[in-house]
Parts: C-alpha cells; structure tokens; sequence
C-alpha cells in the first residue's frame, strides 16, 4: 500500500462520521454504495481496513449520522435492519462486510498533518477514546495536541475530563474532538481548549488541511469583554492585573498591568517608548518589572521569560 499524504475534506469528514461509531466501523454495503467517492480514498490511504464478515452491522443514516444495527431474519435468510419510514429493509450477504478504522494509522496522519516530528510516539491516554499525539509549533508557540471522540457519551466524557486533569503539566493544549459539536460545560483546567475538527478545518481547496490561522486564534486572541482575555497558552484578566500562563498565575502592579495590556493590544510587540507612555512612567522597563518583596527589590517573574527584548528598545510576549 503506497503513502497517501492528502485526502479530500469529504473523505475526511466520513472518516470522522465512521470514527465516532462504537466500534469505528462501517457496514460494506453502505461504504461502497453511499460512498463511492470517498470508499476508494479510504482504503487506499490506509485509514479503513477490511475485519471480515459480521454478524451484527452497523449501517449510516444520511439524516442524522446514526447507525442501525442489522438482525438476521431466518424466513428470508437475510440480514435486516429497521428505520421509520422505510420499515424493515433486506440486505444482501456482500453488505454484512465490514471496514474499522485503523486507529494507530489515523494518529499518524494526523500528527502528520499538524507537523508533528515522525519521531513523536502518540499515547492512548484512554480505552480508544483520548489519544495525546505530542507538541506541535505554531510560530512561535508550543502546544500540546489531543484528539478525543464520542465526547457525547456521558460517561467517555467524564473519564476524558479527569485523564486532561492529569495533563495540566502539558500545557498550553488543544483537544481536537471528532464530533461536529463540542459538548457544553466541560470544566477544563486553565490552558486546554477543546475545539471540534470540523472548525479546525481549512475551507479553500478540496483537500482536507488545518487552518493553522484558527489554531493561532486559539494560542493568542484578541480582548473581549469577558472575564479573561488572550489564548490559551496566555490569558489576562480584563484589568489586566492578572496574568494566566502556562497554567501559573501572576498578580501585576499597575503599571505592570498597563504594559501588557499595550502589548497584547499591539499584537505581541511594541517599542518602549510606547510602553512607558502607557504606563505613564519614564521609568525603564526592567525598572517596571521588579516588585518590593519584604524590602528588597527582586525581579517580576515574568521579566524575561514571558516579556522579552526584541533588540533595538523593542519588546515582545514569548508566549
């Protein structure tokens, strides 16, 4: 079987259907004859592979993305399944042909697509459900990657919200969900996000590719109006006297608070003439930067890890 390094977005998209089934699996019959297009790409790319015979199917509804499950009827010595509107419908013997979806080669297409070094080994973090495929950069930003699926079902959902809180030391990260839909209220620690692979998404093109302009969205984005501001990876309080980062936070002076805010809203970057005019000091920066801790004067902790020079009385967010 040869490497397929691109697959059309409507062949990725019924991979992401079939993936959210129980079993990862698709009936033959419907592949082939609801899937023409898309069946071929599949298989040939490695993602779908035969599992023999079944005697329990699993069929795709066009309508809602269900699956019926097949029975054998011993009278007509077929197989059958059951919908609404149509009643029971006969299958042939050819149709009780699977195909599952290749999980460890699925993990592998996507880190490639995410430019995930070869060399990263992928863990299953959970029974099938929540996979850790490694840091990935975007920029100047590192973040952690996960995919997760059937983020529906209650009780994956909850197991999968108690292995990320186990992974608060991997941080910034992004939980890349195989449903079409994130679920609402899931309570993740600060600096993970979960964001569903259809938004993920680039629209141009027939291929399927990342828009990495949407996962940068989610790194550093502009102020709002809510209670914090910023990424994931970085995020302010909307008085900017605090500052979430890398799962820590920081309490800032406010002139401290005066220079982030100017930088955040310079997109990163700014001179230091322009910083201590928002401060309204002309106080040198690495002045600005220090707090008084029991008398003594000691450096901010964010001095020179998160704020850093850019040479020439520039100053930037290494976030």
């Amino acid at each position: 079987m040869k490497e397929v390094t691109s697959i059309s977005r409507d062949a990725f998209n019924l991979l992401l259907q079939i993936v959210e089934h129980p079993r990862m699996m698709i009936g033959a019959g419907t592949l082939m004859d609801d899937f023409p297009r898309q069946a071929p790409e599949l298989m040939e790319s490695g993602c779908l592979i035969p599992a023999g015979n079944q005697t329990v199917a699993s069929i795709a509804d066009d309508d809602d993305a269900s699956f019926y499950e097949l029975g054998w009827d011993s009278e007509h010595k077929q197989h059958k399944y059951f919908t609404a509107e149509s009643g029971w419908v006969f299958i042939s013997s050819d149709s009780t042909k699977r195909y599952v979806v290749d999980g460890d080669h699925v993990m592998k297409l996507l880190q490639r697509y995410l430019d995930i070094p070869a060399s990263q080994r992928f863990t299953c973090l959970n029974d099938g459900a929540l996979w850790h495929l490694g840091p990935a950069r975007f920029g100047n930003h590192r973040v952690h990657i996960y995919f997760a699926r059937r983020l529906h079902d209650s009780d994956i959902r909850s197991d999968v919200l108690q292995k990320m809180k186990r992974e608060i030391g991997k941080t910034p990260a992004i939980i890349i969900c195989a449903g079409a839909n994130e679920p609402v209220g899931l309570d993740l620690p600060i600096d993970q996000v979960l964001i569903s692979l259809h938004k993920l998404q680039a629209r141009d093109g027939d291929l399927f590719s990342f828009d990495k302009d949407v996962i940068q969205s989610l790194l550093i984005s502009a102020p709002d109006t809510t209670e914090t501001s910023g990424g994931i990876g970085l995020r302010f309080t909307t008085d900017y006297r605090i500052v979430y980062w890398n799962g820590e936070q920081y309490n800032l002076t406010k002139k401290q608070s005066a220079v982030m805010e100017c930088l955040h809203n310079e997109g990163g970057r700014a001179h230091k003439d322009v910083l201590r005019a928002e401060a309204r000091t002309n106080e040198e920066l690495h002045r600005i930067m220090r707090n008084k801790v029991k008398g003594k004067w000691v450096t901010h902790p964010l001095w020179n890890t998160l704020l850093k020079s850019d040479g020439n009385g520039y100053y930037y967010l290494d976030a």
